[in-house]
């Protein structure tokens, strides 16, 4: 009986698959080793798009934040960028929700100490994050955590009795009071670097000082108790105005009347 002949083994693929290169050359992927975690390009996420939009803002200001910019920053064409934010717009919508989210809420205390609480928060999170302010001026975001703080800064006007327009003044008057304060405090603005220099603020004094007083008596007498690095004195100060306003506005018989 004839034995079947066996077929003649594939050279070819016996050195493909089992003797590795060691010439140096091109080697076989199934004997290279992975390549190292560390020299691979971190994946690319909307969140890891927003942290980088906030950290161009930081470093270079708000006009510096372009999707080019941003996909250069990244290591990406832009249109991976556009994968995860529709346009410019969103991404500012995105950022500001993310930092809003950083405020803390409190129910717990007087509906006066509340708003107080709430807009020094604000404040501390939007100088946290400079250039922000100045994109929440021009933006009206809607996300969650901006709808959040909405309410947490509506609930405690109504529940003090004030009106839903009354209320909504109410609001306005705070938020815009403290991002404006938040955008005129920014570390590079001309004044905060006069006043927060002791000998640029010194020779400022100086300055008021030798003014002609029969011009500028006022300038003469208290020009240095008007440009003092006192910034969290006077944050304090008129909020607690604006809010011992509001509550005369809510307790005057005017007011009472309306409601009738």
């Amino acid at each position: 009986m004839e034995q079947r002949q066996r077929p003649t083994p594939n050279k070819r693929a016996t050195v493909a698959f089992a003797q590795p290169s060691t010439d140096g050359g091109s080697r076989s992927l199934w004997f290279d080793p992975p390549t190292d975690d560390q020299d691979r390009r971190p994946r690319l996420t909307r969140d890891r798009v927003v942290a980088e939009a906030l950290a161009v803002i930081a470093e270079d200001g708000v006009q510096a934040l372009t999707m080019r910019s941003l996909a250069g920053r990244l290591g990406v064409v832009p249109g991976a960028v556009y994968h995860h934010v529709r346009n410019k717009e969103q991404l500012q919508d995105l950022l500001l929700d993310g930092v809003l989210a950083e405020v803390d809420l409190d129910s717990s205390l007087a509906w006066t100490e509340q708003l107080k609480v709430l807009a020094h928060r604000l404040r501390q999170v939007l100088e946290r994050h400079p250039g922000v302010a100045g994109i929440l001026k021009t933006r009206d975001p809607l996300g969650p955590h901006s709808l959040t703080l909405a309410e947490a800064l509506l609930s405690p006007l109504l529940a003090a009795g004030f009106t839903d327009r009354e209320a909504g003044l109410a609001f306005f008057l705070l938020v815009d009071y403290t991002i404006g304060f938040a955008v005129g405090g920014t570390p590079t603005s001309v004044n905060e670097r006069r006043v927060r220099d002791p000998a640029v603020r010194t020779q400022l004094h100086e300055f008021f000082r030798s003014l002609p007083p029969e011009r500028f008596p006022a300038l003469v007498a208290v020009g240095q108790h008007v440009w003092v690095d006192n910034r969290d004195e006077r944050f304090s100060a008129g909020l607690d105005v604006l809010i011992a306003g509001l509550e005369h506005a809510r307790d005057s018989p005017t007011a009472e009347e309306g409601r009738a």
